[in-house]
């Protein structure tokens, strides 16, 4: 029996329910991308693998149809992503313009992958009409915008006119539906090389919005970036089942911001409608009046709404908050050394609740540099620092346990993140007499409860770009030996 099944209304279009109570990491399905290619707006790349290539003429090319290829790709025989459109190309005699500036946007590459849709549509016409044209595009609201435009130009007048797609019968509504089911409805993936490319997954897509989903899929580029699905949560027979189309680490007004732009909604799930993000107060300020408020919006719906402190009158216009946060994130984005971040923490801890998406997002940056950055590689951490990232992990981990909860890709990675400092803070300790044995061997046994914990999360990602999930067994297997050997000893 199929786990979901489509079903349609007014209000979500088309979205899935569980057609059956469903377990926390329960597969749901496999979806296979109609298309991948280059995103929209991008610095110039491979056609072939997606690795960046020079968009001068000192970029490496096709020697068929003079279209980016890097080296390697271009010393291949057969073309997998590259083969129709090369086809095309030399057929219509259609030129690559050499950019004047490397480190310009490459306009031309903005038509590959609608092209790449449109070929796989002649090829594949059943999918087309059964998956692909139903999708939403959103043709109303794009219309006449300047993105709408600036498409009509690049792309359109592009593959009707040089390429010669009128010809096959392509139209200009057509190519234009195309540009919008791939705005709408694209994942982003990684090549196997860690580049950024879009796919159009055509089950995936139906899924509804959520800032909480219920749902985690893994993207698997190693096998034609065919991607899994499953339920990180118990999902009841009924509900619906949710995907998240944007960054669950990022404040409301920054997602429906986002949701607004790029996906032609507004988003009303529960997060977004409670000002404190589900108690978490990822969006809180702090009150600069009587300094122990959390001035949070009146409205999280309403862009313009006024912003509000929860212990005194004080109230701010929400374009006043939307400097002061600009303003802040200018200042992160100037340097990411662990000094900065530290110190920037501590300076802003009375303009920001704790728990706010900028503080997270600095928290991050310094998990992801303890640990792994020259010179606070782990070995190298004295236990003050083991100990500051246990407590960063266990920060960033309580709240994915709010927005990204059960089996989730997030979670895994971040408990993979704090097994180690866990191990070697407890062995230290031990070491020096500041733990007993039985202390000791609690704290092994929690570390390996997290490893536990993520490797089986892990097992479900393609190994060729997750390490975490090649070492996590290697990880789990050392740590036995450890539990092994500790409780063998005689206690210090």
């Amino acid at each position: 029996m199929d786990s979901f099944e489509i079903q349609k209304n007014s209000e979500f279009g088309r979205y899935l329910i569980a057609s059956r109570d469903l377990k926390a990491g329960e597969y749901l399905f496999e979806d296979t991308p109609f298309a991948i290619g280059p995103k929209a707006r991008t610095l110039c790349c491979c056609l072939e693998c997606h690795c960046p290539v020079l968009g001068t003429a000192q970029g490496s090319r096709c020697e068929k149809c003079s279209w980016p290829l890097c080296e390697e790709c271009s010393k291949l025989t057969e073309f997998s992503a590259h083969k129709r459109e090369c086809e095309l190309f030399q057929a219509a005699k259609c030129k690559f313009y050499n950019l004047p500036d490397p480190n310009m946007n490459c306009i031309q590459l903005d038509c590959i992958t609608p092209l790449r849709v449109l070929l796989e549509r002649e090829a594949n016409m059943d999918r087309w009409n059964n998956e692909v044209d139903p999708m939403e595009d959103h043709r109303d609201k794009r219309f006449e915008t300047d993105a709408w435009d600036a498409d009509e130009q690049n792309i359109v007048g592009y593959l009707l006119g040089p390429c010669k797609l009128k010809e096959r019968g392509i139209t200009e509504e057509l190519i234009q539906k195309v540009i919008g089911i791939l705005e709408v409805n694209t994942f982003e993936a990684k090549t196997i090389k860690g580049h950024s490319i879009r796919c159009l997954y055509t089950k995936l897509a139906i899924s509804s919005h959520s800032c909480t989903p219920n749902t985690t899929h893994a993207i698997h580029p190693s096998d034609n970036y065919k991607m899994h699905v499953r339920a990180t949560t118990v999902i009841p027979k009924g509900s619906q089942l949710y995907s998240c189309y944007t960054y669950t680490l990022n404040g409301t007004m920054d997602r429906q911001q986002h949701l607004m732009e790029g996906k032609y909604f507004q988003c009303h799930c529960e997060r977004c409608s409670d000002p404190t993000e589900l108690e978490t107060h990822f969006s809180s300020m702090k009150c600069r009046d009587c300094l122990y408020g959390d001035v949070d919006s009146s409205n999280p719906l309403d862009a313009e709404a006024i912003w509000k402190c929860n212990k005194c009158p004080m109230e701010i216009p929400a374009e006043s908050i939307r400097e002061s946060l600009k303003a802040l994130q200018n200042e992160i984005e100037c340097t990411n050394s662990i000094e900065f971040l530290e110190f920037s923490l501590e300076e802003y801890e009375g303009i920001l609740h704790p728990n706010h998406y900028i503080m997270i997002s600095m928290k991050s940056a310094l998990i992801d540099s303890y640990g792994h950055m020259k010179g606070y590689l782990l070995a190298e951490l004295p236990d003050i620092l083991l100990s500051r990232k246990i407590e960063l992990c266990e920060e960033l981990l309580s709240i994915l346990d709010i927005f990204e909860k059960g089996m989730s890709r997030a979670r895994a990675l971040m408990m993979y993140e704090l097994h180690a400092p866990i191990v070697l803070y407890a062995s230290s300790q031990y070491d020096i007499g500041h733990l007993t044995k039985l202390e000791y061997l609690e704290q092994l046994e929690k570390a390996r409860r997290i490893l536990n914990e993520s490797r089986e999360i892990l097992e479900w990602e393609d190994e060729k770009v997750c390490t975490a999930k090649t070492i996590s067994l290697k990880s789990l297997n050392y740590l036995d030996t450890l539990i092994m050997n500790a409780n063998c000893e005689e206690p210090k």
